[in-house]
């Protein structure tokens, strides 16, 4: 044999033992395809009626991954993405629960179920008279609506020519203002029925801090004190709106709210307020 047959039977030699250690030649076996698995699970949602929510699954496995949300295990046509946003959402929706089944071509997965609760929005600022009490914070029926309160202070059946008290509540719920849309911007406070107030300048001020309402009403002199079983003055609160039902913190400050008796002598009073709530 010659040198160079000898060179070309070592180089198919080497070939050879190289493509048998490289699997004789032939492409590689792609692995199996991996089931999908669920890493973050679908959460508890709780909205306002009228709102949406939204659900949302983190899943792996071998691509590609297909989404099926369901409702209360039907499925929800057209929701087959990771996350699933609801329509606008009603009370009756509140309790339902939501799952989603991520599907590939090796297995199936159902995540666990997450449940919608759905609060009713207000509609009616509510109030209760107090039912105890010298001086009292009263609703006024007539001037009030759904959502306007308007409130009285009526004291007991002794003589007076003024009265002051200052309140407080709860201002993510609802808002100080004026009695009537009629009255200057900023009024805050009207007269009841008890005082005279005379002409211009009145003694009638209402001044409103964060939560906090200032109020005062008074005749000019003491001369002709007039009966505090009437209403003194009134204040007004509206709804916010969008806000779930519930109490609504409102209070009279003890050390702030007085009265000025028929002999002229400034005297601290107790203010009973009642309950306030938005339904």
């Amino acid at each position: 044999m010659t040198f160079l047959n000898k060179l070309l039977s070592a180089a198919s030699l080497l070939t050879l033992t190289f493509l048998v250690a490289c699997g004789g030649g032939g492409g590689s076996t792609p692995p199996p395809p991996v089931a999908p698995t669920i890493s973050t699970q679908p959460v508890n949602q709780t909205v306002l009626a009228g709102a949406t929510a939204t659900f949302s699954v983190t899943a792996t496995g071998t691509a590609p991954l297909t989404y099926q949300w369901k409702k209360g295990g039907t499925a929800i046509a057209g929701a087959t993405s990771a996350s699933y946003t609801t329509p606008a959402t009603v009370v009756g929706d509140s309790g339902a629960s939501f799952t989603v089944t991520v599907t590939n071509s090796a297995g199936t997965i159902t995540s666990s179920a997450a449940t919608l609760t759905v609060t009713p929005v207000a509609a009616v600022l509510a109030y209760t008279d107090p039912t105890t009490g010298t001086y009292q914070l009263k609703k006024n029926a007539a001037l009030s609506t759904a959502t306007h309160l308007v409130l009285e202070l009526v004291g007991p059946a002794t003589t007076g020519c003024g009265v002051s008290a200052t309140f407080s509540a709860d201002t993510t719920k609802v808002t100080w203002v004026n009695v009537s849309g009629a009255d200057p911007a900023n009024t805050f406070v009207a007269n009841g029925t008890a005082f005279t107030l005379g002409t211009a300048p009145q003694i009638l001020k209402g001044k409103v801090t964060g939560n906090i309402l200032q109020a005062a009403v008074a005749q000019k002199g003491i001369g002709s004190p007039v009966a505090l079983n009437a209403p003194l003055l009134r204040i007004a609160l509206d709804l916010k709106a969008s806000l779930p039902t519930g109490t609504v913190t409102f209070s009279a400050d003890a050390t702030k709210c007085q009265v000025l008796d028929a002999a002229g002598t400034l005297s601290t009073i107790t203010v009973t307020v009642g309950t306030l709530a938005a339904q």
